[in-house]
Formats: C-alpha cells, structure tokens, sequence
C-alpha cells in the first residue's frame, strides 16, 4: 500500500521540485518540455488498458503545474486560466482513482 504513494511522490513531488528550485531560465524554459512531456505521458496513460487512471492524471497534475509556471511567467493568461482548471481536473481524477478509495477504503 505504500508503493503508489512513494511513486505518486516521484512523480510528482520530485519534478515540482526541480522546477522550483532550479535555475530561473532553466526552470522557464524547462517546465515547457517538462509540461509537454508530462501531458503526453498522462494522455498515454489514460488510451491505455489496464494502467490504473490515478497514474494519468498524476502525470497531466504534473504537467499543469510546468505549464502554470510557462503561463505566468511570460505572462500567457489564458494559458493560466486554463491550466488552473486542469489542475482542479487532475486533482478530482487523483481523489476519485487514487486517494479517496486509499482514504475511504
């Protein structure tokens, strides 16, 4: 039981981190192809058979932070709003897939 949530961590934790404490231009530049790279990862994911969906949308949580941080910093406002709610998107899909049955049996 405590495998997803050390992969979740991984896959999550590890990359916002990275992003964070990076370099300015690299963590600009980097959360572009991290955001890319990550939202194609997600949508693979869910096409895909027997994965379980709290690992898509683990990836697209990921990718939305990377394109938040691409948004706001060249200041791409729609970009922003969308990827806010994609953010509440992922973390519904993460609740109702992963944490809510891990939480409430």
């Amino acid at each position: 039981m405590l495998e997803p949530l050390v992969l979740f961590a991984l896959l999550v934790a590890a990359p916002a981190f990275l992003l964070i404490s990076g370099l300015p231009k690299l963590r600009v530049g980097g959360s572009q192809w991290l955001g890319t790279l990550y939202g194609v990862a997600g949508a693979l994911i869910l096409a895909m058979p027997g994965v379980a969906p709290a690992w898509g949308f683990a990836a697209f949580l990921v990718s939305n932070v990377a394109w938040l941080i691409f948004g706001a910093s060249d200041r791409l406002w729609g970009l922003v709003v969308q990827q806010s709610v994609f953010l509440v998107a992922s973390l519904i899909g993460i609740w109702n897939w992963w944490l809510g049955p891990l939480v409430l049996g």
